[in-house]
């Protein structure tokens, strides 16, 4: 059969240019500037690789304009790494036509005795001789500019504004430092002479052309290195970074990884690159007061026959059920990034309880996974908004640890929690006439811990997954298990249980978005209680999503069905508090409203003691009920439930007691911290004081009673009422 004679001119229509079409591939598969940044690398060395200047100013217009790449970047890209390459080969042709004359430093005036490389020393106008610096003058005026030497080990580039170098500096007298030196201070000449002086006998005497020289001279051969502002999860470079290495994340996890130390001076090489992680070089060892944090978040070498598996059951011995929740938030932890890239959200695990009842130390076992034992930032203290987000940024699917939480901290600190779970960072304007802002990125998960539920701003209560815990709920055998797990494995650290998991990303990665889905819609039908936020529901999908993808490689020591039971329970439970607390509220409010109605008397329905209120609840109920009914709010708490909700309420309420009142009845009554009801039930009887100085002497007697030490009021000058006389 004979073809139509416009076929093959049909056919090359629909071809398209191989270098477009494998440039379009590269740039549409970067959906982030790591991506972006990695892309750019393979165009500039795909462009370079078109040996005709024609063609290639062609390809990189037309990529430029397909990919719809900004400012020409490309094409500037190419244009510095073609001037690289051109300056490497002129210097190589140089070298050898220089050494082929075998040109002698007497033939060109310079220091007698000079026995180093002629064609550096003519080049670049200083050289070295002697361990000091010689500048170039007249023939056979070359002088000395100091009574040092230096080599540049590593240029740091920071990804920012400024750049710095790692350079030893050795002076005549056999003195050796290693300084790091910012661009600013190796351009000025001042700034450059006052490094060296800080560090000792290190003298310069050149002029500032002298100092160009130098910058020249030693930057011939200086190594570039990438600095690793962030420990944790690297994308670009597929490694988790520690304090004291890097830990390849390779595609094949049943090979395990090999964890890459850095050297003496912070420089870790993998692939093609070289990395600076600062924190463990000898520069910062006898620096306590610098990266704190990051010289314990270190790879820490395996302990025999212990790892993920032993671990988790050791802990769900200790704590157990409650051990679910913590080690499902670790293990989503390590895979922060990936929650958030579907699903813009990742939960902070609350820790609520009195002190001594376990939830420091269950946060310390969750951050000894992360090398050695980990501070947390007490919110209580001196802290700010800004300190401590900045904590959020150091560490790349870390956690960090936020203690003392209570409800009257500063609005803008409930504000930055909620942040936190939303992965929205701290913005802040930058020092420029562009109106650009900088923004804190939130790369970690939180744990928030204290005396206090987080209930001030149910938005806020309902971004955490509870964990109350309790006094005295310890047996002998978690005791025994505790001591084990602390002394033996936890005071070492075992963040070579972290370093064996994060092989298993791949596998996270590729799973995670389908079965979440999945797992979210049969929650919402397990949990059937339509009043339930999604986003509680959410919350503990993720930890089960976790569970079930990672139970193909590890072994938890619970099952699914279990984790998931116990994940709904807690957190209806969790629901109910929310729920009761404004129905709470309001009971405190009628309360309130009862006792300056005089509906209801101190001594007969409530006394205070010590701090607490002692109330009586079924006394006061009726009083309750009937106050709304009058109100025609018709939403008013069961005795039952109202009972349940109190006792609920861990931060005020203390125990369920007999205590004796006024009428002689020696009846149950509930005990509450009264400080944490917020309410005042502080109220003088008339006619109770004769003088204004026993008034003033008995109020402050019923607030030290009610533990209010110091009470926003003023001393009367005279009665609130008048005195009753007596007959």
């Amino acid at each position: 059969m004979t073809q139509p004679p416009n076929l093959n001119a049909h056919f090359i229509t629909l071809q398209k240019d191989a270098v477009l079409w494998k440039a379009e591939k590269l740039w549409q598969k970067a959906n982030d500037p790591d991506e972006q940044a990695m892309a750019m690398d393979e165009l500039v060395k795909m462009m370079c690789c078109i040996s005709n200047d024609t063609k290639r100013t062609y390809y990189i217009t037309d990529v430029q304009k397909v990919n719809k790449i900004k400012n020409r970047l490309l094409e500037k890209n190419v244009k510095e790494e073609l001037q690289l390459q051109k300056k490497k080969l002129e210097e190589k042709i140089n070298r050898a036509r220089l050494e082929q004359e075998k040109i002698s430093a007497e033939d060109v005036g310079l220091v007698e005795g000079f026995k180093g490389a002629v064609y550096d020393a003519i080049k670049y106008g200083i050289y070295e001789h002697e361990g000091v610096y010689f500048t170039r003058g007249t023939k056979g005026s070359d002088y000395p500019v100091s009574n040092f030497t230096m080599k540049i080990l590593y240029h740091v580039d920071t990804s920012d504004d400024a750049a710095f170098r790692l350079i030893a500096v050795k002076n005549v007298y056999g003195f050796e430092v290693t300084i790091n030196l910012n661009t600013d201070d190796f351009v000025s000449l001042g700034a450059f002479k006052k490094v060296l002086a800080r560090r000792g006998d290190y003298i310069f005497k050149g002029a500032d052309s002298d100092l160009s020289r130098l910058q020249e001279y030693l930057q011939k051969d200086e190594i570039k290195t990438i600095y690793v502002k962030s420990l944790g999860f690297h994308k670009r470079g597929q490694f988790w970074a520690w304090g004291n290495g890097i830990m390849p994340v390779i595609d094949t996890p049943d090979v395990p990884t090999q964890f890459l130390e850095v050297d003496e001076y912070g420089i870790v090489p993998f692939g093609e690159k070289k990395y600076f992680i600062p924190a463990c070089s000898k520069m910062y060892e006898d620096k306590d007061e610098m990266f704190v944090n990051e010289k314990k978040f270190i790879y820490i070498e395996p302990v025999k026959d212990f790892g993920f598996n032993e671990w988790s059951k050791l802990v769900y011995k200790t704590y157990g059920e409650k051990s679910i929740v913590s080690i499902l938030f670790y293990v989503g932890s390590l895979y922060r990034d990936i929650v958030m890239k579907h699903l813009q959200r990742f939960p902070i695990l609350n820790l609520f309880g009195p002190p001594g009842a376990g939830k420091g130390q269950m946060a310390e076992t969750i951050l000894s996974m992360y090398g050695t034992k980990q501070d947390q930032i007490m919110l209580g203290g001196a802290s700010t908004v800004v300190g401590f987000m900045r904590k959020f940024a150091q560490l790349i699917n870390g956690i960090v640890w936020l203690d003392e939480y209570k409800n009257n901290l500063p609005v803008k600190f409930i504000e930055s929690f909620k942040n936190i779970y939303d992965g929205k960072g701290y913005e802040r304007g930058k020092m420029t006439n562009d109106f650009t802002t900088e923004s804190t990125p939130i790369n970690s998960s939180c744990i928030l811990s204290g005396q206090d539920l987080p209930t001030v701003e149910p938005s806020l209560f309902m971004r955490c997954v509870m964990l109350a815990f309790e006094e005295g709920k310890f047996t002998t055998e978690q005791r025994e298990n505790f001591q084990k797990l602390k002394s033996e494995y936890e005071s070492g650290g075992l963040s070579f249980i972290t370093a064996d998991l994060i092989r298993y990303r791949n596998i996270v990665q590729e799973k995670f978005k389908e079965q979440q889905q999945l797992i979210f819609k049969q929650t919402i039908k397990d949990v059937a209680n339509v009043e339930v936020d999604d986003r509680m529901i959410m919350n503990i999908s993720i930890f089960l999503t976790m569970m079930n993808v990672l139970q193909e490689v590890v072994e938890f020591p619970f099952t699914y069905a279990a984790a998931k039971a116990f994940l709904i329970a807690n957190m209806l439970q969790q629901h109910s508090i929310l729920a009761g607390n404004n129905e709470v509220a309001k009971f405190w409010d009628v309360v309130e409203q009862l006792l300056h109605q005089d509906m209801i008397l101190e001594g007969k329905d409530f006394i205070f003691e010590d701090g607490y209120l002692f109330i009586r609840i079924q006394q006061v109920h009726p009083l309750y009920q009937k106050e709304l009914i009058q109100r025609r709010d018709m939403t008013g708490l069961s005795k039952a439930t109202l009972d349940y909700y109190l006792q609920l309420d861990k931060s005020a309420f203390k125990d369920h007691v007999k205590k004796r009142f006024s009428d002689g009845s020696n009846t149950w009554c509930f005990q509450m911290k009264y400080e944490k009801l917020n309410i005042d039930l502080i109220k003088m009887k008339k006619g109770e004081m004769q003088t204004i100085e026993q008034f003033n002497s008995a109020l402050n007697e019923k607030y030290k009673n009610a533990g209010i030490e110091n009470p926003d009021f003023k001393e009367s000058e005279e009665l609130p009422f008048p005195i009753e006389k007596t007959a």
